[in-house]
């Protein structure tokens, strides 16, 4: 199930007789979509036994729905997705007027999230501190890119994970990836990208069609 809505979009009409760089970025806005969908799997043989044993070895009670049979397994999980869009500019003038920021929030795992949610909230009604393993049960994965048009079709962008340190609990950012991208004017919504990675230590040129 998807749900999208436009808290804000620019009525605004673009330039007379100037194609923007990108057809799929030309309109400033603001705008936030979801996603939630269910997964069953099926495990047969000594990959039912094997996913049970990751389910046990949490340190706390992992809420799930699970039928176990002799020989094999059928579970069931809920998944979650968020996401938040914002762009300034048409992309079509020369230079900088393209400023775009997206971020995502991913619960990859239902159950988990809320088993962790009542750990959580139990060790608070205690008073006692919350174990390491239930924190990152209820973080959501989160991605955040930003892109910045430098000058005609050209524009920088950086993408980056944002992890919970829990120890101190404070964000930070992991596997950033940098790129440098040239629209394909001529295409209408393609592009070039040279893009970075310094964690893996990859470098890669890509050419992506529909991409915004």
């Amino acid at each position: 199930m998807k749900k999208s809505i436009d808290l804000w979009r620019s009525e605004a009409s673009l330039l007379k007789m100037v194609q923007p760089y990108n057809i799929l970025m030309s309109s400033p806005h603001i705008s936030a979509s979801g996603i939630l969908g269910v997964v069953l799997s099926a495990y047969q043989g000594e990959n039912s036994a094997s996913s049970k044993s990751e389910d046990e070895s949490l340190p706390f009670r992992k809420f799930s729905l699970r039928t176990q049979g002799e020989n094999s397994a059928l579970s069931a999980d809920l998944f979650a997705s968020f996401s938040l869009s914002a762009q300034h500019g048409n992309f079509q003038r020369l230079f900088l007027d393209l400023s775009k920021f997206d971020a995502r929030f991913d619960i990859p795992s239902g159950s988990k999230f809320i088993s962790g949610l009542t750990s959580v909230a139990h060790h608070l009604y205690k008073s006692q501190v919350p174990s390491t393993e239930a924190i990152p049960a209820i973080c959501p994965n989160a991605m955040v890119s930003f892109q910045q048009q430098i000058a005609g079709p050209f524009s920088l962008r950086v993408d980056s994970e944002i992890a919970i340190d829990v120890k101190d609990f404070r964000p930070r950012v992991k596997n950033p990836v940098f790129a440098l991208e040239y629209a394909l004017k001529v295409l209408g919504s393609a592009k070039a990208v040279a893009w970075y990675s310094p964690n893996q230590e990859e470098l890669m040129l890509e050419l992506r069609f529909f991409d915004s």
